[in-house]
């Protein structure tokens, strides 16, 4: 009863101040904000993917470089309540030979950023390119559960910080059942290994082929049920219609909380994804409730913004341009369906205490 009470009040509390972006899973179905249904909204950002004076590629290092408030400027312009970070997995690993224990540090530092503006985190486990570490595993392993086990107690007092286990997962179109067992065991024992260490965080896990196919996904076990799934729908040839988003996610998303942690668009995809599609794609989105964490902000080629006379940064549109336009982009389009999202969570009731699954060991303020 006592334990309820302080959920209660969290509960009450979050309702009347600003949010503090703690998330939860309710009855391991739905997605819940500071205890109202909620569908994430936001940015992703990959300025901290490598520690300070590492090398990268230019693209990279510029947006290292860059990294700070403007980027949270960048989220609220867009009307988004959450940010996505990605991390480099070759210097959390205290085995790999890259390994830099002060990068913890800067990690820290870019999550209190967003959550001392009330923004949800997504944590995001990197191997790929940007790194300029050879990937040593391109399917959750040892090395990203290594990773895992030594970051997680930084963060794992914060359930305002979601933790993405492992980005983009490599496989073939339609993955078999034993590349689904490979993808199911090494989530697992991440899951396991988190557990055992006491975090109550909500974990992430990407589908399979890059991110994006869940059909076929074998379920994973969480005794706090608090896994949710993420998908990256970029369109392409084979993934542009409702029937093939339907294939590759939208089924699973019926039983499922996913959200699309990964999604832009580029002019060299017009062909596949000229606006029409685009805008369809976005309203599918919505209709499912799946959440978007857009991608390319810090880019130069960035289809979500634009660059100003004044050097500032404005929102791309479709409206009245060509899908190829250099302004051309969905920029405006997700700004409105974030804004509508942010409207639905605040007018939302919160849920019972008792369905909120917050841990009342977690104060609604940090």
């Amino acid at each position: 009863m006592a334990s309820a009470l302080v959920v209660g009040l969290i509960c009450a509390s979050t309702a009347l101040a600003a949010p503090t972006g703690q998330v939860s899973v309710r009855d391991g179905r739905e997605l819940l904000r500071d205890c109202r249904p909620w569908v994430p909204s936001g940015l992703n950002f990959y300025g901290r993917v490598i520690p300070a004076k590492w090398n990268s590629d230019p693209d990279t290092l510029a947006a290292q470089s860059s990294f700070g408030a403007a980027n949270m400027e960048m989220v609220t312009r867009i009307a988004g309540d959450s940010v996505r970070y990605a991390v480099g997995m070759p210097f959390l690993d205290p085995q790999s030979r890259q390994y830099q224990p002060d990068y913890q540090d800067e990690l820290a530092a870019a999550v209190k950023l967003a959550r001392d503006r009330g923004l949800t985190v997504f944590l995001l486990m990197q191997w790929q390119g940007r790194t300029k570490v050879h990937a040593v595993e391109t399917m959750p392993g040892p090395s990203s559960l290594r990773a895992w086990q030594a970051l997680a107690p930084r963060f794992s007092d914060d359930l305002g910080v979601v933790f993405e286990l492992f980005n983009e997962p490599q496989s073939v179109t339609r993955p078999d059942s034993v590349e689904w067992e490979r993808w199911r065991q090494g989530h697992q024992a991440i899951i396991d290994a988190l557990r055992a260490q006491g975090a109550q965080n909500v974990v992430l896990v990407d589908g399979m082929n890059g991110g994006r196919r869940l059909s076929g996904a074998p379920e994973l076990k969480d005794p706090l049920r608090q896994v949710i799934y993420g998908v990256h729908p970029y369109i392409r040839a084979d993934m542009n219609s409702v029937p093939e988003w339907d294939d590759y996610f939208g089924r699973f998303a019926d039983d499922h909380v996913v959200v699309a942690t990964e999604w832009s668009h580029f002019a060299r995809m017009c062909e596949v994804a000229p606006v029409g599609v685009v805008r369809t794609l976005l309203g599918y989105l919505e209709h499912r409730r799946i959440g978007v964490l857009a991608y390319g902000a810090e880019s130069q080629d960035s289809r979500l913004f634009k660059k100003t006379s004044n050097g500032r940064f404005d929102l791309t549109s479709f409206d009245g341009v060509s899908c190829t336009s250099p302004d051309a982009g969905p920029g405006e389009d997700l700004a409105k369906m974030f804004g509508r999202l942010s409207q639905s969570w605040a007018h939302t009731a919160p849920v019972s205490a008792s369905a909120c699954g917050l841990s009342p060991a977690h104060k609604a303020e940090r």
